[in-house]
């Protein structure tokens, strides 16, 4: 779903554009300050030197970044600065990188738990119906996006977050010649092959993603039962 395909219905346009400001103004910071927050907890206050361990959003703009988010529904933050050589314990660089780069991951699914804690305690109230649709319509959204951002950065692909985690499964002489030759590719080829290899995996990325979404709502729901806490 991308802004393009609210377009002839209102209501929803609004509501998309509502669920994209708060990826933008709060979900996209966490993530970013979740990287820089590992960071720290390891010795490297690079992130907060220069002012980014902060949920101010304009601080993790990043205006390419921002506008596939409205017009597709999938965007990125600037990156957090991180400093490896800034580590306390430099014999596990490798393994602090793929913490820091864990945690970034690690709050979206996070704030997706969360989402679907707070869709399913509002429907243990009566809302008009144009409340309830639109409730449902931001706070599902967002839980699908966290999700979708959590998986997508889980790739083992640079520049996501999966291939800091790669890097330290990896034996170094591997890693090392594959970030050589991918210095020497075009970024603009590697950015076509990049897409093309999303494209190909995309079924099997939304399984994963629904799979997560299923498991997330449900297990949700069950907590809520077993509390004696219904729908209204």
């Amino acid at each position: 779903m991308g802004f393009f395909s609210t377009l002839g219905d209102t209501r929803e346009m609004l509501l998309y554009l509502l669920t994209m400001v708060l990826m933008l103004g709060f979900i996209m910071p966490v993530h970013e300050c979740a990287h820089g927050l590992m960071a720290k907890a390891l010795g490297d206050d690079t992130a907060e030197r220069a002012g980014r361990l902060t949920l101010n959003p304009m601080a993790h703009l990043n205006l390419y970044g921002a506008l596939l988010m409205f017009l597709i529904g999938f965007g990125w933050a600037e990156p957090v600065p991180v400093s490896p050589v800034r580590f306390r314990n430099q014999k596990r660089r490798q393994g602090y990188m793929a913490l820091v780069a864990f945690a970034g991951p690690l709050s979206n699914l996070i704030m997706a738990i969360l989402g679907a804690v707070i869709f399913r305690a509002g429907l243990c109230f009566k809302m008009s119906e144009d409340f309830y649709f639109a409730f449902s319509y931001v706070m599902m959204y967002i839980v699908i996006l966290n999700i979708g951002l959590a998986v997508f950065n889980m790739l083992p692909v640079m520049p996501l977050d999966g291939s800091r985690i790669l890097n330290w499964i990896m034996p170094d002489k591997l890693m090392y010649k594959i970030e050589h030759a991918l210095s020497r590719v075009n970024p603009i080829v590697y950015l076509v092959v990049f897409f093309v290899l999303i494209r190909l995996i995309s079924g099997p990325l939304w399984r994963v993603e629904y799979s997560l979404f299923e498991w997330i709502l449900g297990g949700v729901d069950w907590v809520f039962n077993l509390l004696g806490l219904t729908i209204a």
